[in-house]
């Protein structure tokens, strides 16, 4: 494996926390259930109180507390710099008493200067007087994190992170007298009282200076529209913004675009960082308890030693495409046009039919598309990236295209969905067998409705009920000129193919044990709406080798939070004892079980839930078990001072990636933690594209395989598996591919008849989420 240098280093968007004791004066006291915690706060004001392990610990922040509490000892600061950091992190509001506070827990705030829309529209022309209500500004985010880039060399550190925040103050009236559709978007409150839900509800009309609500939390039909705003959000922007600017609107998006991207991108992330320095240097120390203080110092970098290496670069990953793994490529599309897909050899469906759904006003673009699809792109003055078609590419015999009209201009009156559901029912009827897969076009205005009216969830839902995947194709996409029609295709057909159960390609893994098996573990919350309580849940396993190859899919049944835990670990046995019977494990095998699961679920401990499942399937194999937590979901970002960039193809004479680590470094910050950068310099398409944020690895403390340098690079390898386009993923499939069936099913369960079961029955083997 390559590393780097010893004397390179990364640079963290945290600065480093000092303190000025190496012991302080804390209070305890058992407090065993923390649903009481709320109760003895508001009795104790004079105290901040952290709980752990049924033991609420407590600092006094007046200097005479008005109360007692606990009894007190002196406590090491090594042992609880968690809850420094807490402590600290509840501090934080004081340090910008004058920026505008929305959150205490992560600490954000909203800057004063910077706002994007205010820079764009300056740009124009003759800009709307209603686009002065339209803000984006910069928030800042500030949390106290545990750093242990080396094992034993704990400490604290401030870490800043920024993103943008939207919202729309434009009164309602004024917006309808533009003639924008406010049908569908949501409403929330112009000033929000303590105990008070920001959001409202569900737009289904505005009229005579009321809004009347399709839904909300409180069960309220209507407000007055000089009480509520709407709501910030990208579809809000959009839907308002298409209107209000008209042909404008696309070049407004990109210059928004780029202004946004001058605040995230890695330089700009590095100056934000000299910013906040110069802040915090006029007042840098703060208490945190009696007799201790806090003083910020300098950026945290994480540099390798000649004793330890807290940085390693990955080696590329390698794409296989025959299982003796002779025939590789270092890019996925390069390897399937040399050497064909994986499964050349084994596949079944030699000549599948694939159903082509379509509107008959599109004809003559559909026909076009298929040519392309079938027998391959010509590009002029270039080499093609699309050459031979589906069949030659991919290893087939004698693909079909059958075709299925949806009379859209002959039966204009129906519903769209309900079109398209009705003509796919006429012809599954009309056929002796089901189709093997199904192209499904839409005009891009229908694909824009919302489920359960869009034809694609209703196309969807009666194809799946048949056992038949689906594949979506909207018109602005298939009427592409040429050159960009080959990249498409690239995509379609390999999510096409892995549909049919075919396999792309796979990478390589471990051969010294009997078998390795990647469990990605997610969860759905089958909700009608965002009002709706959330009470049913359904459990999403996707089972893959430790090479990628994908096994197969399962959906557990519906279960209360409460009953998710059993249903979890009945649902992991009875996959367990599956691919011991198809993998034919035998005694003494040595069986390697990871574990991926996207985040931790409060009060759930996943990890003991999966041991116990393993233990489950016997004591006849010698078992090695790793629960990782694979989340985007954290406030560290790196940075790498000697990375100088890559030219750029699109904008030629432009670097991108400076200063972005290389995909595949990977930065240890915990003893169970790590940092993964799966989005390098390479494959960045912008010069001034964002700051790539690392994937953190964590793993449980009761695993028994506990290699994270291999766990990490498996992770990567799980980047590029993705079966959905020809790069790689900024996730593993193992946690992509259960967050794309949480999606899918949350959409499907709105149509009628719908049943989830199919997927467990007729599709468990197919990738129909892709």
């Amino acid at each position: 494996m390559a590393s780097y240098t010893p004397s390179s280093s990364l640079l963290t968007n945290g600065f480093r926390l000092s303190l000025s004791a190496p012991a302080f004066r804390l209070h305890r006291r058992e407090i065993p259930d923390p649903k009481s915690l709320k109760g003895v706060r508001e009795a104790n004001p004079d105290w901040f109180i952290w709980w752990r392990g049924g033991i609420a610990y407590s600092i006094p922040v007046s200097t005479k507390p008005s109360t007692q509490f606990g009894e007190s000892f002196d406590a090491s600061c090594a042992d609880y710099l968690p809850l420094l950091a807490a402590r600290i992190q509840d501090l934080l509001p004081e340090k910008f008493p004058e920026y505008r506070l929305l959150q205490r827990r992560p600490f954000s705030f909203v800057g004063r200067k910077g706002e994007l829309v205010a820079a764009v529209s300056a740009r124009l022309k003759n800009p709307p007087p209603l686009l002065k209500h339209f803000k984006i500004h910069p928030m800042f985010r500030l949390e106290a994190k545990v750093l242990e880039p080396r094992t034993d060399d704990a400490f604290l550190g401030l870490f800043v992170g920024i993103r943008t925040r939207s919202e729309i103050s434009a009164p309602l009236m004024d917006l309808v007298s533009e003639g924008i559709d406010l049908v569908n978007l949501y409403v929330v409150r112009r000033t929000t009282l303590p105990g008070q839900r920001h959001l409202i509800g569900r737009i289904q009309r505005v009229d005579g200076g009321k809004v009347y609500l399709a839904e909300s939390f409180d069960d309220s039909r209507e407000i007055s529209c000089d009480s509520v705003f709407l709501e910030g959000s990208k579809a809000s922007f959009a839907r308002c913004l298409r209107t209000l600017l008209g042909d404008y609107y696309g070049s407004f998006e990109e210059t928004r675009w780029s202004e946004e991207a001058n605040l995230l991108n890695a330089s700009a992330v590095q100056q934000l960082m000299d910013r906040f320095a110069g802040f915090f240097s006029k007042s840098p120390m703060f208490a945190v308890a009696p007799g201790l203080q806090c003083t910020i110092q300098e950026q945290i970098g994480i540099a390798n030693t000649l004793e330890y290496k807290s940085v390693v670069l990955s080696p590329p990953v390698q794409y296989c495409f025959d299982a003796s793994r002779s025939k590789q490529s270092p890019y996925a599309w390069a390897g399937l046009m040399n050497h064909g897909p994986f499964s050349r050899d084994t596949f079944a469906k030699r000549s599948p039919e694939i159903l082509v759904v379509f509107p008959d006003t599109m004809q003559g673009h559909v026909e076009r598309f298929l040519r392309s699809l079938r027998d391959g792109v010509v590009t002029s003055g270039r080499q093609s990236q699309f050459p031979g078609g589906f069949a030659k590419l991919f290893g087939l015999a004698n693909p079909s295209f059958q075709l299925c009209k949806v009379p859209v201009l002959t039966d204009s009156q129906s519903a769209p969905g309900n079109l398209y559901r009705r003509t796919i029912e006429k012809d599954l009827r009309n056929r002796s067998h089901t189709p093997d897969a199904a192209l499904v076009i839409l005009s891009d205005e229908h694909a824009a409705l919302p489920d359960p009216d869009c034809p694609y969830i209703q196309s969807k839902a009666i194809l799946m009920l048949a056992g038949v995947p689906t594949q979506q194709m909207r018109f602005s996409r298939i009427s592409k000129p040429p050159y960009e029609v080959q990249y498409i295709l690239q995509n379609v057909c390999t999510a096409l193919y892995a549909k049919l159960n075919g396999t792309p390609w796979t990478v390589s893994q471990d051969k010294t044990i009997s078998d390795e098996l990647v469990i990605g573990l997610g969860m759905c919350e089958l909700a009608d709406s965002r009002f709706a309580k959330k009470e049913r849940f359904v459990g999403i396993t996707t089972v893959f080798r430790g090479d990628g190859n994908y096994l197969l899919s399962h959906i557990s049944q519906e279960s209360s939070y409460e009953n998710y835990p059993v249903v979890l670990q009945q649902s992991t046995v009875a996959i367990l004892e599956e691919i011991r019977q198809r993998n034919g494990w035998s005694r003494g095998d040595t069986i390697r079980i990871i574990f991926h699961s996207y985040k931790p679920l409060k009060k759930v401990e996943v990890a003991s839930v999966v041991k116990n499942a393993v233990e489950a399937i016997g004591s006849d194999f010698q078992i090695e078990f790793a629960f990782l937590t694979v989340t985007q979901d954290h406030p560290f970002l790196v940075i790498d001072p000697g990375q100088h960039g890559h030219s750029s193809q699109r904008n030629p004479g432009a670097v991108k990636g400076k200063l972005v680590p290389e995909r595949g470094t990977i930065t240890q910050i915990g003893r169970y933690t790590r940092l993964l950068s799966t989005n390098g310099p390479i494959l960045m398409k912008r010069a001034n594209a964002p700051l790539p944020a690392p994937l953190l690895i964590h793993l449980h403390e009761n695993s028994t395989f506990c290699d994270l340098t291999y766990l990490s690079e498996q992770v990567l390898k799980f980047t590029s598996l993705s079966w959905r386009s020809t790069l790689p993923a900024k996730k593993p499939v193992s946690i992509y591919y259960s967050e794309l069936i949480a999606e899918m099913l949350a959409r499907l369960q709105r149509v009628a008849g719908w049943s989830p079961a199919v997927v467990n029955l007729k599709l468990r083997a197919s990738r129909w989420f892709l």
